[in-house]
């Protein structure tokens, strides 16, 4: 069973970001059903590592975007990403450190900060692109209609 389950709620109407988001919970499902499984230690670091690496991707490629279109909350998004960043790697260091391993807990935070992420700060963005007609950034956009 997933930590996270992808539903049309998290669309952000950005392909993009969308597309990014749902590789985002399937390796976040990954990591868990490992936890879940019991997997070898070296599975779950490599999960991790693979976790962590694409967050980072997507959030240049997201602030990239918001540059492109010259997004108001950029520098919001920015430091919200760079505080998920310091948490996530701290929670990895004290890992591959032996400190502490994988549990629940940090699984659930990563759950809680990505859905709670995508659906008060990411989902501005497609707003903000809708408001716009999309004029920055023509077919930047797709199916919009869960934008409110």
């Amino acid at each position: 069973m997933p930590i996270i389950e992808w539903k049309e709620d998290y669309l952000v109407g950005v392909q993009q970001i969308d597309l990014h988001h749902q590789h985002l919970f399937a390796l976040l499902n990954a990591t868990y059903d490992a936890f879940v499984n019991k997997d070898p230690a070296e599975r779950l670091n490599s999960l991790f590592d693979e976790l962590i690496d694409y967050a980072t991707y997507h959030f240049s490629a997201e602030e990239e975007l918001m540059r492109k279109i010259r997004y108001p909350e950029l520098e919001k998004q920015r430091k919200e990403h760079g505080v998920f960043s310091e948490k996530v790697v701290e929670i990895q260091k004290d890992y591959q450190a032996g400190r502490k391993g994988i549990s629940l807990e940090i699984l659930s935070f990563l759950q809680e900060w990505l859905t709670v992420h995508i659906l008060q700060a990411d989902r501005e963005i497609g707003r903000f692109l809708v408001s716009s007609n999309g004029r920055q950034t023509p077919g930047l956009l797709k199916d919009t209609k869960h934008v409110e």
